[in-house]
């Protein structure tokens, strides 16, 4: 009878699943069976972590963003690409330090050191003993001197992490900062802001704009249009004004994708 037979029939297709996976452990993502994922409400560092791509397991400046995509995967920028900077932009309370601490986490655990700038109260602050963190500056008074003298402890790859810049926009290291970013790629540096959308990079003829040339970034409960300049694409009618979710964003990564993504929550 069916009856007799069902558990049976599980158990046959439990052990050729199980078979399949092990087989085709090492097939690359590309290859294997389209699937669509189900977008997680929350997620731990510890869980998001080991879902990035294996081929970034040796890139110490990948900075994990979130998980999305139709497969769920850990995403996020390889600072070592390009222009050496990345947005974070939203409104007060939407998760952009939240973003900021995971993405400073992958750092430090592929073996990047940073430097946090953190001018207001952050949760970024928490790291600032933790090892590879080479300096903690918590004013938005910063003198060439010192950022330079802070930079220059970096003995290897090295991450400069800003949380509430709109407050640093006009800082007396600003061209530091720019050289940072024109020339981090070249020798594993790169600079990492957040701030309010409607402040951060605005304006003309700063540090701050050439920041906006990477385009690239996460945008957190987009309001306007222009939000999208941030991160140099356009976002969809459809995700503006959009109730605040905190540590939901929209990943952009340069190629004119905009994913969907859920930020750790620890």
């Amino acid at each position: 009878p069916r009856s007799t037979l069902f558990p049976y029939t599980t158990l046959f297709r439990s052990d050729i699943a199980r078979a399949a996976a092990e087989r085709d452990a090492g097939v690359p993502r590309a290859q294997r069976p389209f699937r669509v994922d189900v977008l997680p409400g929350r997620i731990t560092f510890e869980q998001a972590w080991p879902l990035r791509d294996p081929a970034l397991a040796r890139v110490p400046l990948f900075g994990l963003v979130g998980v999305g995509g139709d497969e769920l995967t850990g995403i996020g920028p390889d600072m070592s690409q390009g222009l050496a900077a990345f947005v974070i932009a939203g409104p007060m309370r939407s998760g952009r330090s939240t973003v900021l601490v995971s993405m400073a986490r992958s750092f430090l655990a592929s073996g990047a050191q940073l430097v946090l700038i953190t001018p207001r109260p952050s949760p970024l602050r928490a790291l600032a003993g933790e090892p590879g963190v080479v300096a903690a500056v918590e004013s938005a008074e910063l003198s060439s001197a010192d950022f330079t003298a802070a930079v220059d402890r970096f003995t290897g790859p090295g991450v400069v992490l800003m949380d509430d810049a709109e407050m640093m926009k006009n800082c007396e290291c600003g061209d530091e900062l720019t050289e940072l970013m024109n020339f981090g790629a070249d020798r594993q540096r790169a600079l990492v802001l957040a701030g309010n959308s409607s402040d951060v990079c605005s304006g003309f003829g700063t540090w701050q704009t050439d920041a906006k040339k990477a385009r690239r970034g996460c945008l957190l409960a987009p309001q306007d249009f222009t939000d999208g300049d941030l991160i140099g694409t356009r976002v969809p009618r459809d995700l503006l004004g959009q109730p605040i979710q905190p540590g939901r964003g929209l990943l952009h990564l340069g190629d004119g994708q905009l994913i969907t993504v859920q930020v750790p929550l620890d």
